[in-house]
Formats: C-alpha cells, sequence, structure tokens
C-alpha cells in the first residue's frame, strides 16, 4: 500500500458490507488511519469493520436528506455500492441514478474527490480483443449490469464536472481473494457442488486481480495529482477459466464443469421470457467466450500502480481463508 496520505482524513465508503468495500474500509481504517464511515444496508455483514474503528452507517443511496447528512465534512468518497443481478429497475436505481446523486451531494459538501468502482464489464466488447481506457462504452447493452455500470460510470464524470468535484474511475477485472465475492465463494461453492462454471472447455481467457492489488489501486487513485476525469483499467495476468477453477477444483477434490456455449446462449434468450430467470445473460457470454486483455500501462503511469499478487499467491491465500471459513 501506499504512503498514509489519507491519514486523518474523513472518508465514506458506500458499499461497505460487499466484497471489495469492507475489504477498503478495513484497510482505510487500519493502516491508512483514515476515519472512515461504511455505509451499506445490511450492516451486520460488517461487524466485524467496528474492531478497526470503522463507524457504520444504514443509508439509502436514493435519499438525498441521508446521503446529505452522511457526507457533511466528508474529504473523499468511495463509491463501491453496486447492483449485480436483478431486474433493470434496481439496476438503473442504483449504478445510475444513485451514482448521479452521490457526485451531485458530494459536491454540495465540499468533497475533494470521488473514487467510483466500476467494471471492465462497461467496454463494449465487440471492439477488440484489447481493451483500454479509449474504448467505447456500453451504453446501450442488452444485459443490465454492464449498460446501467457504463452508463453509472458517465454520469459521474458528467455530473462532477458540471459541479466542480473531482471523480476517478476504477475498472477492475476478475476480482478475488478472501472475502465473499463472486469470484471466491461462489465459485467456489459451485465448484464443489458440481455446478458449471465456464462455457465449452474453459479455455478462454480470464483475467483475475487480488483483492488487496484493487484497493490499493483504489487508495492510489483518490491520492494521486492529475487524474481527475481519468478511468483506469485494474487487471493482473491473464490465465484460462479452466486453469483459475481448477485452483478451487484441487481444493475441494472435484473436477470444475463447463456447459456447451449453445446451452449458455439459449439460457440467456430465455430471459426475454416474462416470469423466466437464468443466471446467464449475453454478458456474462461475452466475457465467458472471449481472449480479452485489459492493458494496465495507463494506471501504472498515473497511478503509479502495478499488481503485487501473483495468481498462485493470491489462490494460496484465497484457499486457505474459504478452508478457515469452512472449518
Amino acid at each position: 500500500m501506499n504512503s498514509k496520505e489519507l491519514s486523518g482524513k474523513k472518508v465514506l465508503v458506500t458499499g461497505a458490507t460487499g466484497f471489495i468495500g469492507y475489504r477498503l474500509a478495513e484497510i482505510l481504517a487500519r493502516d491508512q488511519q483514515a476515519k472512515v464511515t461504511g455505509a451499506g444496508r445490511k450492516l451486520d455483514k460488517a461487524g466485524k469493520l467496528k474492531d478497526f474503528g470503522v463507524e457504520l452507517l444504514a443509508l439509502d443511496l436514493t435519499s438525498e436528506q441521508e446521503l446529505d447528512n452522511s457526507l457533511t465534512g466528508v474529504d473523499f468518497v468511495f463509491h463501491c455500492a453496486g447492483a449485480l443481478g436483478g431486474d433493470d429497475k434496481t439496476a438503473e436505481m442504483v449504478n445510475e441514478l444513485a451514482t448521479r446523486k452521490i457526485v451531485e451531494t458530494a459536491a454540495c459538501n465540499g468533497v475533494k474527490r470521488i473514487v467510483h468502482i466500476s467494471t471492465v464489464g462497461v467496454y463494449d466488447m465487440t471492439q477488440s480483443d484489447t481493451l483500454d481506457e479509449k474504448t467505447p462504452l456500453a451504453l446501450d447493452h442488452p444485459s443490465n449490469y454492464p449498460r446501467t455500470k457504463a452508463r453509472g460510470e458517465k454520469l459521474a464524470f458528467k455530473t462532477g464536472k458540471l459541479n466542480d468535484v473531482e471523480v476517478v474511475a476504477i475498472r477492475p477485472s476478475m476480482v478475488y481473494g478472501p472475502g465473499d465475492g463472486v469470484w471466491t465463494t461462489m465459485m467456489y461453492k459451485n465448484v464443489c457442488e458440481g455446478k458449471p462454471v465456464f462455457l465449452g472447455d474453459g479455455n478462454y481467457s480470464f483475467n483475475p486481480v487480488y483483492l488487496d492489488d484493487v484497493v490499493d489501486a483504489m487508495i492510489k487513485a483518490a491520492t494521486a495529482e492529475g487524474v481527475n476525469g481519468e478511468a483506469f483499467n485494474i487487471s493482473s495476468e491473464v490465465t484460462t477459466w479452466k486453469h483459475f477453477m481448477n485452483y478451487y477444483g484441487d481444493a475441494c477434490n472435484k473436477k470444475p464443469k463447463g456447459i456447451p456455449v449453445f446451452m449458455a446462449k439459449l439460457m440467456a434468450a430465455a430471459n426475454k421470457i416474462p416470469g423466466v430467470q437464468t443466471p446467464i445473460d449475453k454478458g456474462f457470454i461475452e466475457m465467458a467466450t472471449s481472449n480479452k486483455f485489459f492493458p494496465v500501462d495507463k494506471a501504472g503511469k498515473m497511478l503509479n500502480w502495478k499488481p503485487n499478487t501473483s495468481l498462485e499467491e493470491g489462490m494460496e491465500k484465497t484457499i486457505a481463508w474459504l478452508k478457515n471459513r469452512n472449518t
């Protein structure tokens, strides 16, 4: 982690009950000695953050009054809250509307900078296999997560510029590590239960990045100079879906399974039928059947960031946490 430039600063972390937000709040309070407020809905999931001095706050991101109260005197905001999956209305409310309101309210309260947590999923994947920060965004994607995250990020930058508050976006790839995340607990559980975790033979590109490396990038994005209005890819080495999932398979003595691509496409198409909802959509198929690469040169130059955790080291820590959690 970088030097303690946030020491004594008042910081708000939205989505502090989530995978990335929880770890960020912990490190900001414990290692950076920042004055951290962790906001979320189900605060019982984040009770241990109090041990690190994090103040917990139940917050409705769509309430202007609650936002105004929570942002009084705040120096930095890390907007980690987001809606993954679910219906279009919820995704639009959280990923678009709430993001705009946070930036507007932050500006009114004199917040110095907002670090917005986006995703590499915002890119128009049809453009190229190498997707840098200049790649157009998927603003009209048929799947609600990439579409609303792309629109939310665009709104964050636009609103920040209109209201004279600094906004920086971090676009991580597949974030894994100790904690209750999609690429950790969900994938481990699916592998152990014999459920499919990749498409085809699993030899398409998988772009993992370790949780603490993402947190390091977020802190650097809050403190670096000359980065207002910029977005940064945050990723690490490229492997395959099968290779990544085999770490979980080895941990629970199960061979990771996949499903044929044609079947996944049928499941995605079925989502158009009223009352039908499958766990696979077009956005997932794009990521799981491609050989994408997300260069991080820009983060290296402007944030002085690089991934410090190899896949082998990161998965060793992740598996140890999973096994300890299940004992």
